[in-house]
């Protein structure tokens, strides 16, 4: 929930019109279905607009599927409902009111690498409403969207859940760590060639 555009790098670019956006700026938003309203004006999500979601942007994509027409969406590491989230961190997540964020993001900030730029860039009001929000979610209802999820097998923040559409080897952070695999499936899925997506060191199932 504290990532950003530097989730998707190269070769997420390589996509049809593709944009990695950042989350807008918390106002206030304490519900997932806030946030997903929030993002379609800030953002201007369309109509037709396909979509991909990681973690928690995953959950709020799943929420724009009840606000515009998504043809299709894509989860990475994403749930379709709060009991697909880690048991372990639905008993700690109330500890995120009293987390020193502040602390955390300035000691981030010294090290180069993307994942600690993007802990220095979180906004420690969003992260903590969304560490409850989460667990509050009704979760994905039903709609027309087609949706494809891509899970790494060790995960241990949303563990794979039964049907997948591409197991990877990888944990929570596959949109960084096989952005390949990723990206090379999500087209032959465009392309209606899904066969072609089958890659050494992927897990199906």
């Amino acid at each position: 929930m504290g990532a950003n555009h530097r989730m998707y790098p190269p070769p997420w670019s390589t996509l049809p019109s593709f944009v990695a956006d950042d989350w807008p700026r918390h106002s206030g938003e304490v519900s997932i279905e806030q946030i997903a309203r929030s993002f379609c004006d800030k953002r201007r999500v369309e109509d037709g607009d396909i979509l991909i979601g990681s973690s928690l942007g995953g959950m709020v994509a799943c929420e724009i599927t009840q606000i515009r027409c998504i043809p299709e969406l894509y989860l990475i590491s994403s749930a379709v409902r709060p009991d697909e989230v880690s048991s372990l961190l639905a008993v700690l997540h109330p500890l995120a009111k009293v987390a020193p964020f502040d602390c955390l993001r300035f000691s981030a900030s010294s090290i180069p690498t993307e994942l600690s730029q993007m802990f220095a860039d979180i906004d420690p009001s969003f992260v903590r409403a969304m560490c409850s929000a989460i667990f509050d979610w009704r979760g994905l209802t039903p709609s027309d969207t087609r949706v494809v999820r891509i899970h790494g097998l060790r995960d241990r923040v949303i563990p794979p859940p039964d049907k997948v559409d591409l197991l990877l080897d990888g944990g929570h952070l596959i949109a960084m760590s096989h952005a390949k695999d990723c990206v090379d499936f999500i087209q032959a899925n465009l392309r209606g060639d899904v066969a072609d997506s089958r890659h050494p060191g992927a897990a199906h199932r």
